[in-house]
Order: C-alpha cells, then sequence, then structure tokens
C-alpha cells in the first residue's frame, strides 16, 4: 500500500514541536488542511493559545486560517472522531508517541482514523506494508516486501529495502538505513546516517548512533556507537 489518503482529507496533529511542524509541511505538500492541533503549550482547551502564542504559521491553511486548537489530547480526539479527522502522532520520542499511539489504537472509533501519513516525495513499493500512525518523510524510500510497524517513523531521506522489518515505535532518522531483510525491534532508534547491513537484527529499544554501523546482530536496550557498531560504555557502565 502507498499511504496516500483521499485528497480531502484532513488531520489533526499531536504535538506542534519540530516533528509536528514537519508533518505539517507533509500535509500541506499532499494538498491537504490541518483541521485541528494538539499541544499542551496552549493550555486552555478548545481554544487558541493566549499571549505569547506558539509560532502556528506552519499548521495554518493556504488562506491564513489556523487549525482549531487543544491544550489536551483527549479533547482533541474526540473533536478528531466526531469530524472525522485522520490523525498524525507529531512526537518524535519514541516512548511518548508510542503511548499515545497504543491508547488511539485501542478505542476503535480512532483506530479507524488512524491513518499511515506518506510525503508525496517519498517512495513506498506497492508490496511494503504500512502500520497504522506510521509516517514516510520526505525523500524517504521503502522497498518491496517492506514492513512497517505502528506508529514508526521513517524520517527525511531514510532507506527501509526490500523485505526489511521496523518494529512499532520504532524512529529511523534522516538518512538512516535498514539494507535487504534488516530487522529492528519495537522502539528502536537510528541515528542520522546510522545503517543496520542484510540480515542483522536489533533488539527492542536500542539506540544505534548517528553512523552507526550495525554488521551483527545486537542486543536490546542498549546504545552503540561506531563502525562496527559497538556497546557505548563510560565510567558508569554500559549505557541503556
Amino acid at each position: 500500500m502507498d499511504g496516500q489518503s483521499p485528497k480531502e482529507t484532513a488531520w489533526l496533529i499531536i504535538g506542534a514541536s519540530g516533528h509536528g511542524r514537519s508533518l505539517a509541511a507533509i500535509i500541506r505538500g499532499r494538498g491537504e488542511r490541518i483541521a485541528a492541533l494538539s499541544d499542551r503549550a496552549f493550555g486552555t482547551v478548545g481554544a487558541r493559545p493566549d499571549d505569547p502564542a506558539p509560532d502556528l504559521a506552519a499548521f495554518a491553511g493556504r488562506d491564513g486560517e489556523l487549525p482549531d486548537c487543544f491544550g489536551d489530547d483527549g479533547e482533541a480526539l474526540d473533536y478528531a472522531a466526531r469530524h472525522s479527522l485522520a490523525i498524525a502522532v507529531g512526537i518524535g520520542d519514541n516512548p511518548i508517541r508510542s503511548k499515545i499511539a497504543d491508547g488511539i489504537l485501542a478505542e476503535p472509533r480512532l483506530a479507524a482514523l488512524a491513518l499511515p501519513l506518506v510525503a508525496r516525495s517519498a517512495t513506498v513499493d506497492s508490496t511494503a506494508v504500512l502500520g497504522a500512525l506510521s509516517q514516510v518523510c520526505e525523500h524517504a524510500h521503502v522497498g518491496p516486501q517492506a514492513r512497517i510497524g505502528d506508529a514508526a517513523v521513517i524520517n527525511t531521506s531514510a532507506v527501509v529495502e526490500h523485505d526489511a522489518v521496523v518494529g512499532a515505535g520504532t524512529h529511523i532518522a534522516p538518512g538512516a538505513v535498514l539494507l535487504g531483510a534488516a530487522v529492528t525491534g519495537i522502539q528502536v532508534f537510528l541515528g542520522s546516517g546510522a545503517r543496520i547491513l542484510p540480515g542483522i537484527s536489533v533488539g527492542d529499544f536500542a539506540v544505534l548512533g548517528a553512523g552507526a554501523v550495525a554488521t551483527r546482530p545486537l542486543a536490546g536496550m542498549t546504545t552503540y556507537v561506531g563502525v562496527p557498531a559497538q556497546r557505548l560504555v563510560s565510567t558508569k557502565g554500559p549505557a541503556n
């Protein structure tokens, strides 16, 4: 599937920080609109923020109209359900994004709105499978038979090659690469430019630092750096 929703789709974005603004650009690039925005910075549920206001220009429509703003995700999700808005979670942090996603997917009326979001400049093979709330950002590539888990992020110019598997809640940072049949567990973070070589697996909650290369299977709950990737050791012992 290509993850492209109908042209008239309107969206709720949860989170208005950097990643939320990136999703706003993807949605605008698809010719769609952002109808609602949820972020605790807004403070007042159902109202636009008071001074000093966050910069909302990134979320405005072509006519400059701002989306409805909520300071509470529950209120925003109820609004999305009532207005049939597609939902995107604009949170880069894996545990927070995954927790929000789990709540959405546990409610049938919301799960139906939890579409994958694919940038127009991205390429997704027709045989790839994209999970609910997954994101494939600008110029990213997802190859044949690849599987992307729920709420996973394939960020700008990242590559997930044929038969690779990205676990739920994982974040593949800009320029990172999973080569053929590579596998990540859940909530893994691959730093910018990191690589997992063909057929290599990386365990749940692992972190692969920027530019690191996984040449052998890596255990979960551990941070790895370097080429080839090695367990990061500090004076306090291995980082988890």
